[in-house]
């Protein structure tokens, strides 16, 4: 090692020792200016102005099986979304009541107008929609709106009353805590009572 490699090594630790003054000072506008970034930054899970290429499109169909859903919403609701501009990905999922569409789009989309676009061809899907069917939401993406937990119950055979039992033991009391804004029960029917006359 050359003489003056040493020096360069050295010099930081000389310019500490022979101004304390100076560098206790930066030390301490350091620490002030953190604080107060720390105090001043709001705390998020996606920075603000984050726009999300993701839309979802939601239409309850009450009381129809997945099929019929799949048959005579999920389906024409694909063909009228399919002809939005920059789509890259467009996935849906029918189930009992409901069709589900989660839509990604490239990066470069703007949202604004690609969410405008797909309330236009929701609307023009609606035309081939059943009598039952006359609401649709279309709903960006929202960083407040990700689930903080997701449950899954499983429970015996002998269970008669599942729908009753997780009202009571789970959605209830996790209701009452503070900061709890939505609970939402997927994948039970409620019971019901059928009169016949």
């Amino acid at each position: 090692m050359s003489p003056r490699d040493v020096q360069r090594e050295t010099a930081l630790p000389k310019f500490s020792l022979n101004r304390r003054i100076t560098v206790l000072v930066l030390f301490a506008t350091t620490l002030v200016v953190g604080a107060i970034a720390a105090i001043g930054i709001p705390l998020e899970l996606f920075p603000a102005g984050f726009s999300a290429p993701f839309l979802q499109v939601y239409i309850p169909y009450n009381d129809a099986p997945p099929k019929e859903v799949e048959q005579k919403v999920t389906l024409p609701l694909e063909a009228e979304i399919s002809t939005v501009k920059g789509i890259s990905q467009l996935v849906s999922v029918s189930r009992y009541g409901a069709a589900i569409s989660f839509i990604e789009f490239k990066q470069s989309t703007d949202m604004d107008v690609a969410y405008r676009e797909v309330r236009d061809r929701v609307e023009r899907a609606k035309v081939e929609f059943p009598a039952g069917v006359d609401r649709a939401f279309v709903q960006k993406f929202n960083s407040s709106g990700i689930p903080v937990l997701v449950l899954g119950v499983a429970v015996d055979s002998e269970v008669t009353d599942l729908y009753n039992l997780v009202q009571d033991q789970i959605v209830k009391p996790m209701s009452r805590i503070d900061g709890v804004a939505n609970i939402q029960l997927d994948g039970m029917e409620e019971k019901e009572i059928l009169i016949e006359l």
